[in-house]
Order: structure tokens, then C-alpha cells, then sequence
């Protein structure tokens, strides 16, 4: 009866742990557990709630649950690509990974300080990191091979620049400004100025605006409705190259230059090329990788998450 009972054991044990761990994805002939999927989904909410500047808590991560089947869905796309990425010859070389390992071990005390790091990203072990690795090396190299081989003419891309709306703007104001909490403090920048002080130099002096201290004050080239009432209304009543009285905000007291004035039109094609090409690469990569996964069809189980 005994060795009944432990073969009874052993037959039903694989299952025990088929129902602790359950498949949530089958991709081809690989299974993504419900334990590998939390430790990734746990990653990406503690990057995305950082991102967003929320704690990291029970209930904020509640606020990401509507993003788990997605999540699933993109891990279970990730898997097939990396399946492609191995038939391929992709996998990274054990050497490669473990080079990166020790250059990062090299920022730590000692090997216990970098796991006690991992543990507090989200990560239970080195072992783990050196597996999240791997996969992120190869499926950069894969993507990396195909996107090479994609070109783009610069036909095409004159195509694209005359057919994209988004590529168009309104007429911009491209302006600088120095932020300072008072309106003394402000009339005494003015004051620099008058004296023939560069504005740039006045604004990387004085300018309490983090965002634009070290540019010189720079705010770029914008449309109508970029900022707020108060410094918009002093802004539009500027002619290029002359400076503003103090302007009060709610973040402080604001000098504004207005440089230069760029009638509606669209973005010079020289200036968008890049983005332009990049995004008909993202496009034609997102098309190819779903044909290099094709052979690896995926099967869903969100009702086990």
C-alpha cells in the first residue's frame, strides 16, 4: 500500500506543479509559465511606475492589472522571436554575456552589493539577470541583422514627407526666457541685458528654469497654445529680437526673447529624414517579424494569469 501511494506521489507531483505554475502561453513548442510571466510583468511595472513618478505599492500596481493580458501578448510575441533568434544562430555566446556581467560587477563593491541591487530591480538572482541578458542581446542582434538589409529611397522619403500631415506646422515662435522667483530679481536681469549682456548668458546665469538654465533660456520653435496664457499673451505682442518686460506665472517671473518668428509650412525635409526613415524601418521590421515568427504559432491562456 505504501509504494502505492508514493508511485500515486510521483505520477501526480508533475501536475501539482502544472497547477502551482500553470502555462499561460504556448509558443511553438515552448510554455511561458505563470512564474516567468510575474517575474517580467513585475519589471515592467516597477519601470513604468517609476516612469510615471508613483510609488511602487500594492495599490498602484493595481492601477497596471488592465495591462496584463497585453503584457502577455507581447512576451508571448518576444518568445517567438526569440525562438527565431536561436534557430538563426542569434543566442549570445556565454563569454559575451558574462563580459557584460563583470562590467557591471565592476560598479559594485563585490558580487553580494550587485545582488542585492538586482533584488531591489525587481530581479531574485545574478542568474536570472545573466538569462534577461542573453535574451535582450539577442533579440538586439536579430532585429539588428534584418533592420541593415532595410533601405529607404530618398524618394520615398520625399513621398512620405509631402503625404504626412504631421510633418506640417502652424506658425512658430521660437523663443528663450529667463524664470526668476521675484520681481526685483527680474528687473535686475533686465537690467544685465540693457547693458548688452547676451541673453543666453543672462539665462545660464540666473535662470531658475531647470529645463532650459544650460540651453540659454532656449524654448525651441512652437506653435499658438504651447504655454500658458500669461507668458503666451507677452510672447505674441514681441517682435523678433525684442525682450519682454517682467511677466508674472504661477512659476515666477518670466524675461522673454522672441528670436525669430517661422511662418506656417512644414518641417525642412533634412530636419525630418531621420525620424521619417526610422519610422518606415519600424513599420517594415514589425511587418518582417511577424513573417520570421510565423512558424511558431502562439496560443493564449489569460484566464490562468
Amino acid at each position: 500500500m505504501r509504494a502505492f501511494l508514493l508511485a500515486l506521489a510521483l505520477i501526480l507531483s508533475p501536475l501539482a506543479v502544472a497547477q502551482e505554475d500553470p502555462v499561460v502561453a504556448q509558443v511553438g513548442v515552448e510554455a511561458l509559465t505563470k512564474s516567468q510571466f510575474e517575474l517580467r510583468f513585475g519589471l515592467f511595472a516597477k519601470s513604468a511606475l517609476r516612469q510615471l513618478g508613483f510609488p511602487d505599492t500594492e495599490e498602484t500596481r493595481a492601477l497596471l492589472a488592465q495591462y496584463r493580458q497585453k503584457y502577455l501578448e507581447a512576451l508571448a510575441e518576444e518568445r517567438a522571436l526569440l525562438q527565431v533568434a536561436k534557430a538563426k544562430g542569434f543566442w549570445p555566446k556565454p563569454e559575451a554575456v558574462e563580459a557584460q556581467v563583470q562590467a557591471l560587477l565592476e560598479s559594485f563593491p563585490d558580487e553580494n552589493a550587485l545582488a542585492e541591487a538586482l533584488k531591489g530591480a525587481g530581479l531574485p538572482d545574478l542568474a536570472t539577470y545573466r538569462l534577461l541578458l542573453a535574451v535582450a542581446l539577442a533579440l538586439e542582434a536579430l532585429e539588428g541583422h534584418y533592420r541593415e538589409k532595410l533601405q529607404v529611397s530618398p524618394a520615398a522619403l520625399k513621398a512620405l514627407w509631402l503625404l504626412s500631415p504631421e510633418y506640417r506646422h502652424e506658425t512658430l515662435y521660437c523663443a528663450r526666457h529667463i524664470l526668476l522667483p521675484t520681481l526685483e530679481e527680474a528687473r535686475e536681469a533686465l537690467g544685465r541685458l540693457e547693458k548688452g549682456e547676451p541673453f543666453a548668458q543672462v539665462a545660464q546665469a540666473l535662470s531658475q528654469d531647470p529645463g532650459s538654465k544650460e540651453a540659454g533660456g532656449a524654448l525651441g520653435c512652437e506653435p499658438q497654445g504651447t504655454y500658458i496664457p500669461a507668458f503666451e499673451s507677452a510672447l505674441l505682442r514681441l517682435k523678433p529680437g525684442e525682450v519682454s518686460g517682467p511677466v508674472g506665472t504661477p512659476f515666477g517671473f518670466h524675461v522673454i526673447l522672441l528670436e525669430a518668428v517661422k511662418p506656417a509650412g512644414r518641417y525642412p525635409l533634412e530636419e525630418v529624414a531621420e525620424e521619417l526613415a526610422l519610422g518606415v524601418k519600424d513599420r517594415a521590421w514589425e511587418k518582417l517579424a511577424k513573417a520570421l515568427t510565423r512558424p511558431y504559432p502562439i496560443r493564449l491562456f489569460p484566464e490562468r494569469l
